[in-house]
């Protein structure tokens, strides 16, 4: 079952739409030819064309399938390759990607400033964002000292 980012990729180039538009209109299917087999693989591979006889036939029943698939991870959107692409400014998502990004860093053991720049560098650049929201929303905390961090517990004790 494709993603509905598959099938919107697959029809984002100009000559594969028009070559499905086409499949899509004729009554029998469409002559399967050289000259399309190229475009028409792609098509094929994400389950929007089936080919049968040599023709090949539109499968409006992908779109519908693609749409009953389980809900993505709202966090999903915002990474890439596993980097972060934007820090979201304020509400759920961010409040999820916090929650996640705490996940990297054990309970009962405390970090140096380094270490969590570290961790927080490999997710994205702006480090010190990340460490500033992880701290507003007491998901670290800074020792009194300002040398330590940790989540809530673990940090106020070094401190």
């Amino acid at each position: 079952m494709a993603a509905p980012e598959a099938l919107v990729s697959a029809l984002a180039d100009e000559d594969r739409l028009q070559l499905f538009a086409r499949i899509c209109t004729a009554p029998d299917g469409l002559e399967a030819s050289g000259a399309s087999a190229k475009l028409a693989k792609r098509l094929v591979d994400v389950g929007l064309v089936a080919e049968a006889g040599g023709r090949y036939l539109a499968v409006p029943s992908v779109f519908r399938d693609a749409l009953a698939k389980a809900p993505v991870d709202p966090l999903d959107a915002l990474f890439r390759h596993g980097r972060l692409l934007s820090i979201p400014h304020s509400g759920n998502r961010r409040q999820l990607l916090l929650a996640y990004l705490v996940e990297r860093f054990e309970p009962g053991r405390l970090y140096s400033e380094r270490d969590v720049r570290e961790k927080l560098s490999m997710v994205h650049d702006d480090h010190a964002t990340l460490r500033r929201y992880l701290v507003d929303e007491g998901l670290l905390q800074r020792s009194n000292d300002g040398g330590t961090y940790g989540r809530p517990s673990e940090a106020r004790a070094a401190g």
